[in-house]
Parts: C-alpha cells; sequence; structure tokens
C-alpha cells in the first residue's frame, strides 16, 4: 500500500458575496413593511441619507378568514396610515404609528426612533432623558414632549417609564375610571396593594367600599402594555399589484409606500471640501452604504418584477379563474427561466403578498405541486383536491367511497394518483375515512 504524501492541485470555483450582493439579498428578502423599517433604521444611522415621505399609499384590510378588500382612493386614508399584521413586531408596528404623525421635525423623527428601539420586552422606555437630551443637543422639556408622542401611540401605556406612569396613561384614556383614581394611582400604589382601604375612606371621607371599587377598577388595567396587546384590525400592503387594462395585465411593483431616498447636500459638499482625514473617511463609508442601499432596493425592483412576470405567465388562468386556474410550477422553473438561482427565487417570494383581480394572496401559493396524467401532463393538486371533495360531496350517504375507489375515479379521468395520496389529500381537506364518514352520516 502506498502511503508517501504528496502535492496535489485542485481547481474549485466558489462565490464569494461581496457587500453589494449581500446586501441585496437581505433586501430581496424583506416584505414592504420590513423593507421601509430598514429603510428608516438605515437613514436613523446615516447622516447621509435623506428621506422623503411618500404622497401615497395602496393597502388592503384583511377580514378574518376572508380575502381582504382593495382600497385605492387617496381620501379614505392618511397617506401613511397603515397597520402591521400581527407576524410583524411591536417595533414594526410602533415606527408605521410613528409614519402616520404630521409635522414632525427631523429631530423628533429620529428621537422617537430612539425611544422605539429603546423600550424593553414589556414596552417601558428604558433609557435616561437627560442621556438623550444631552446626545440630541435637546433640553429636558423637548425630550419629555417628544416622550408624550410615543405615549400617545397604541397600545396605551407604551412607553411609560414605570408602573404608575403606565397606569396614568391607559385611566387618561378611559372615559369610565373614578375620579379618584388617578391620584390613587400616583399617590397611594402602595397602600391599595396592602389594602388599606380604611386608611384611604378616612383620609378622603370616603366610605371603603367607594375604595375598594377604585381598587378593582385599578387591578383591571395592564401593568405591561406589551403583554397583553390589543388586538388591532389585520392591513396587508401588497408588494405586486397586478391590473387588467384594455385587456392586458399590467405588472407594478409596489413601492409607492417607500420613502424616497437622497444624500444630504451639506455632507455631500463637505466630503468634496476635503475635510481633516478622518472626518472624510466617515463621510466615504456612509456615503457608500447608501449608495449600496440604494442599488438594493433598485435590484429588488427590479428582481421583484422579472420574477413575478415569468410566475404570471405560466400561471396566467390564475388571472381569470382564480385558484382553479393554478397550474403546477416550481421554483426550479421560474429559476431557470430568470436565469437565477432557486434560493434567489425563495427571496424574492418570502413573505410577500400579490394583489390580483382575484384578490390578494400569497405569491408563495402560485407555486404548486403536480400529478402526472396519463397524456404525460401535470395537474395541480388543487385542481385534484377539488375533484376529490366534489366526488365525496356526491357520494351516496350510505355507501361512502373508499380512497382507492377515488383513485380509480380519478385515473379514468386520465389523474394517475396512488390510493396513499388520495388519503394525504383528504386528510389534509378536513375529511374522514370513509369508514368514519358511514358513522357520521348514519
Amino acid at each position: 500500500m502506498d502511503l508517501s504524501m504528496g502535492l496535489q492541485q485542485k481547481l474549485e470555483t466558489k462565490m464569494a458575496l461581496t457587500p453589494q450582493l449581500k446586501q441585496s439579498l437581505e433586501i430581496l428578502q424583506y416584505s414592504l413593511q420590513e423593507l421601509e423599517m430598514y429603510i428608516r433604521e438605515e437613514a436613523n444611522s446615516n447622516p447621509l441619507i435623506e428621506l422623503k415621505e411618500p404622497s401615497t399609499i395602496q393597502m388592503a384590510r384583511l377580514p378574518e378568514g376572508d380575502y381582504p378588500k382593495n382600497y385605492n382612493s387617496e381620501n379614505d386614508y392618511d397617506p401613511l396610515n397603515h397597520i402591521a399584521s400581527n407576524e410583524d413586531s411591536m417595533e414594526l408596528y410602533l415606527l408605521e404609528q410613528l409614519a402616520m404623525q404630521k409635522g414632525l421635525s427631523r429631530i423628533k423623527k429620529e428621537v422617537l426612533v430612539y425611544y422605539i428601539h429603546s423600550l424593553n420586552d414589556t414596552g417601558y422606555l428604558d433609557c435616561d432623558l437627560e442621556e438623550v437630551a444631552e446626545q440630541f443637543d435637546l433640553t429636558i422639556e423637548e425630550c419629555e414632549s417628544i416622550l408624550q408622542i410615543l405615549q400617545s401611540f397604541d397600545p396605551i401605556g407604551i412607553g411609560a417609564r414605570n408602573l404608575v406612569e403606565c397606569l396614568t396613561l391607559q385611566l387618561h384614556k378611559k372615559a369610565d375610571a373614578p375620579p379618584l383614581a388617578v391620584l390613587f394611582v400616583q399617590n397611594h400604589l402602595e397602600d391599595l396593594a396592602d389594602r388599606k382601604f380604611q386608611l384611604l375612606a378616612d383620609q378622603y371621607d370616603f366610605e371603603v367600599k367607594d375604595v375598594e371599587k377604585i381598587f378593582t377598577y385599578i387591578q383591571q388595567l395592564n401593568p405591561h402594555p406589551i403583554i397583553d396587546n390589543v388586538q388591532r384590525t389585520e392591513y396587508i400592503i401588497p408588494d405586486i399589484i397586478v391590473e387588467k387594462f384594455n385587456g392586458e395585465y399590467i405588472i407594478r411593483v409596489n413601492d409607492i409606500s417607500l420613502p424616497e431616498i437622497s444624500i444630504n447636500t451639506y455632507y455631500e459638499e463637505l466630503l468634496r471640501a476635503n475635510a481633516d482625514a478622518e472626518t472624510n473617511q466617515y463621510l466615504k463609508t456612509k456615503l457608500s452604504d447608501a449608495v449600496l442601499l440604494m442599488k438594493g432596493i433598485k435590484q429588488r425592483h427590479e428582481t421583484l418584477y422579472k420574477v413575478t412576470n415569468i410566475i404570471l405567465k405560466k400561471q396566467n388562468d390564475f388571472l381569470e379563474m382564480g385558484k382553479k386556474g393554478l397550474k403546477p410550477l416550481r421554483l426550479k422553473d421560474v429559476a431557470s427561466i430568470a436565469e437565477l438561482h432557486e434560493s434567489t427565487i425563495s427571496r424574492s417570494i418570502q413573505k410577500k403578498y400579490i394583489q390580483t383581480p382575484k384578490g390578494i394572496f400569497p405569491i408563495k401559493e402560485l407555486f404548486v405541486r403536480g400529478v402526472a396524467t396519463e397524456k404525460g401532463e401535470a395537474e395541480s393538486t388543487i385542481v385534484v383536491k377539488d375533484k376529490i371533495k366534489w366526488i365525496i360531496e356526491n357520494e351516496d350517504a350510505h355507501k361512502p367511497i373508499s380512497d382507492q375507489k377515488i383513485a380509480n375515479l380519478l385515473l379514468d379521468e386520465g389523474i394517475q394518483i396512488a390510493r396513499r395520496t388520495v388519503a394525504k389529500y383528504r386528510e389534509e381537506l378536513g375529511i374522514l375515512q370513509s369508514t368514519k364518514r358511514k358513522k357520521v352520516k348514519s
């Protein structure tokens, strides 16, 4: 056996992710709401980035158990009035409420973003206003005034600095609060906790039962704004909008809600003025970051359009018939046509919605598996499931059809499907097996 050592040359091709490519891929996978949040965070940390707020927005309300109704009128909604879905973070929800505020100066927005980032897990503000005042060159009173803006946001009590302030904020919002509830919270919270009802009754010339009512009311308040978050209407902003004009479908990437990015002219001129080396390097880095951000957003727009165009060419019947018109489609099919990696296609459809004349759908729902037919073609699993459901709904109540019988009936229609696949689809439809259906129907 030859165990001698030697040197070998091996040629390998590896893809190195440049900063631009890495950021472009990161931006591509963001939903519209996440991208807006990301842009605002970048602007908050980069003085060279200036944002111009959008003048309009397109969104849709998502009622429970139904597809959303579309709203396109500028008069129906404030330009930035959109609420995050339940899947989004509280931070995003608050940033979106901030976007709804009119007439705020840049410095107020920056401080509010700082406050939002400084909230702890329960919704309390975890920063010192003196430090904030020093960091943003403001007075304590100005920081306090800006904090009141945050404390006006939903959920009630957000941005409070302690339990007393949290409960007080809630009481001020409640029309049915007992008259002395705020006074008791601010001055006698410990006495209430220790149930010194008689002491408080004597001090304010109350009946003990009146103090107990105030105590009971305060007990119902929420000590932690984020723990018991209020229910809110769910909204979706579609990433892609497809509309029909003169018999043709037009695809539009919906970036209308995103703020417009530009370079701050003051810092740009400062860079040209050849400032000291350290300042120059800092400004060059921030300028490069700003340019990368703008390029990444442009690349996201172009990729989304390209991928959606390919998808809808394959799923043209979907635009006319809805989900019943979907054909089998895989990520690798689109990747091959687009000449992109499958992972890029996956990123481009992740957490994104498409608005069509048939409603709003997650883009990923336009990709469906297929079942082979005798003609060598593929039938979408959605159509196959509909056929299985129809067969079962029209079976004899006294003689439910077995999965094998259903497979045979589908084979008569040219759809090749195994009994176990029928069973799988039936279970996904929430339909019992034949023996149990017989018991239920009898």
